[in-house]
């Protein structure tokens, strides 16, 4: 048995009009919600408090003068996005300090964080119980939903699917798709944490991975075994958070490029003739599932509607790393220093 293994030939898919199913297994929900409007701009932020924060950033690795740079002008542009008016951004010896309302601090860190986005086709899920079986050995009395979602992702592709014949069958395929069944087994996601090799190849889009996603609702953690990149988030033009006015729910409304909206309408047409949870695809930030819609159409607006559990700042936030672009070097907090009242 083999793990789906997605072909880019699947990008040349004819497209045809389309909507999204509800999110499965993922907490902050599916996209394709109807009646949203824009947001009126950024939540204002306190001014009673005049403390200041100071937010150091360093990169895991130094930062060269033009990565510095190129992560200044970024986070500019995040802060422009949030309406943060009172926050300074400055470059230092390959460093990046922020500066802002100490009332802002979280928003201030926040703006380090990578804002990586990809959709990648899910290969196979496990909602995890809370008293979770090794997926490698499922209990043979387990639900038998979550049983075939653990092994659904195993199956060949049946003659007639668009991609069948596309994998050679070789034995360096095996012993990758023997590796990422290894990986989705022991990848526990009831710690939130996640080893510095998976982290790191969540960065490589031409590679199948392993991630976790929360359950949602208070529900446990899921764990997802994807394929490689079907739509980078380099291809998203902007981003914009968005109200629900029927709902009063808040989501993040994304507007690809050209290319990116014919990449999206293709692989969502192929994934939209496919069983759960092959017809699934996960929204990838920063190495974690956000939301794992079902896909019942092809989708040739050019747009995608993340929606769920945000509240306007997380969804503002959101917007905010996803239309200025990834930073070009992962960061860390390297300190925090809380200024007097001014």
């Amino acid at each position: 048995m083999r793990f789906h293994r997605a072909p880019h030939r699947a990008l040349l898919l004819c497209l045809a009009a389309a909507t999204l199913a509800g999110c499965s297994g993922s907490g902050v929900g599916s996209s394709g919600v109807g009646g949203s409007s824009r947001a009126g701009g950024p939540a204002a932020t306190s001014a009673a408090d005049s403390r200041r924060s100071v937010v150091t950033f360093a990169g895991s690795s130094p930062l060269g003068p033009e990565a510095t740079r190129r992560t200044a002008d970024r986070m500019r542009a995040r802060v422009k996005a949030l309406g943060l008016r009172d926050a300074r951004v400055e470059e230092g010896d390959g460093t990046v300090t922020v500066t802002g309302p100490t009332a802002d601090e979280k928003r201030l860190t926040g703006l380090g964080d990578s804002g990586r986005i990809g959709f990648r086709p899910v290969l196979a899920l496990e909602a995890l119980s809370t008293s979770p079986t090794p997926a490698s050995r499922p209990s043979p009395s387990a639900d038998p939903a979550r049983q075939r979602a653990v092994t659904e992702g195993l199956r060949p592709r049946t003659a007639g699917s668009p991609s069948a014949g596309a994998t050679t069958g070789t034995d360096e395929e095996g012993a990758a798709d023997a590796a990422l069944r290894q990986r989705f087994s022991v990848l526990d996601c009831s710690k939130g944490q996640r080893s510095a090799t998976e982290a790191r190849a969540a960065n490589r889009p031409r590679d199948s991975v392993v991630a976790c996603g929360a359950g949602g609702d208070g529900s446990p953690p899921v764990k997802y075994a994807l394929g490689p990149t079907a739509v980078d988030g380099t291809r998203v033009a902007s981003a914009e958070a968005v109200h629900d006015e029927q709902t009063g729910n808040w989501a993040v409304s994304l507007d690809f490029d050209s290319l990116g909206a014919r990449q999206f309408s293709a692989v969502t047409a192929d994934l939209s003739t496919r069983q759960s949870p092959e017809n699934q695809f996960a929204i990838v930030l920063d190495g974690a599932v956000i939301s794992a819609p079902s896909v019942g159409q092809a989708l040739t607006g050019g747009t995608a509607e993340i929606s769920g559990s945000f509240t306007r700042t997380s969804a503002e936030e959101l917007a905010a790393n996803l239309g200025s672009g990834a930073l070009p070097e992962p960061l860390t907090v390297t300190g925090v220093t809380r200024l007097p009242h001014g």
